[in-house]
């Protein structure tokens, strides 16, 4: 189905589309779904998802109130999505295989390699599943690794001191543990800055799982790229 919107003083391009159910909550999660696509002349994306009894020639009234409700995906800016619908609620296996993921410095979506740049710079996607790595998001993904950067420094800080203290008690060297705890505390944040940006990470798919259409606009976006890419050369 291919039809025309016009509201709000745009016009929008109407697909019906099929795609698997990504949502882990359902007990349906292998069924198909229907959605529309809403595409302006702009680059917007609404997304909605729609019942299999939806008339195949609806009527504008009624593609205007699905319009009205849809999820909005600028195009523009792969991967930042102004609604994302209802947060999930993951299962321990799925924390455990992500956050694992991100403490070996690799894609908590797909567990690929060569995610990180520079110790300080993560690559602009993962070069096996495609995923944005900041999800177009990245004031939000930097100031959620540093957040993650402090509880492992801390972390760390919480469990030496611990361990030497009941090690070397009651004769404990507290002069020694001071200043080794502040040196640790100084290279710690530096050590785990790439992981921390990576749990982060892991936590925002764990709570708002990437679904076919955020997927697509990475995988178009990188072909927009790499065909920049060639004419320029």
């Amino acid at each position: 189905m291919s039809l025309f919107l016009f509201v709000h003083g745009a016009s929008w391009a109407v697909d019906r589309r099929i795609e698997e159910n990504a949502d882990v909550r359902s007990s349906r999660r292998d069924r198909q779904i229907q959605v529309l696509l809403f595409t302006s002349a702009d680059g917007e994306v609404r997304r909605s998802e729609i019942a299999e009894n939806f008339p195949e020639e609806p009527t504008a009234r009624l593609l205007e109130s699905v319009w009205k409700y849809a999820e909005v995906i600028h195009a523009g800016d792969p991967g930042e999505m102004t609604s994302r619908g209802e947060m999930v609620v993951p299962g321990l296996r799925d924390v455990l295989r992500a956050f694992s993921r991100a403490l070996l410095l690799r894609c908590p979506n797909c567990g690929g390699p060569k995610v990180i740049r520079r110790w300080f710079a993560l690559e602009p996607c993962c070069a096996k599943c495609g995923l944005q790595l900041d999800r177009g998001e990245m004031d939000d993904n930097v100031i959620g690794g540093m957040y993650f950067n402090i509880v492992l420094a801390e972390l760390l800080f919480a469990a030496v001191l611990l361990i030497v203290v009941i090690a070397m008690w009651p004769h404990v060297p507290w002069a020694g543990v001071e200043y080794s705890l502040i040196a640790a505390m100084i290279i710690a944040p530096i050590i785990f800055y790439p992981a921390s940006r990576l749990m982060w990470l892991a936590l925002d798919l764990l709570l708002r799982p990437p679904d076919a259409t955020e997927m697509e606009s990475y995988a178009n976006a990188a072909k927009s790229a790499r065909k920049s890419t060639r004419q320029s050369v």
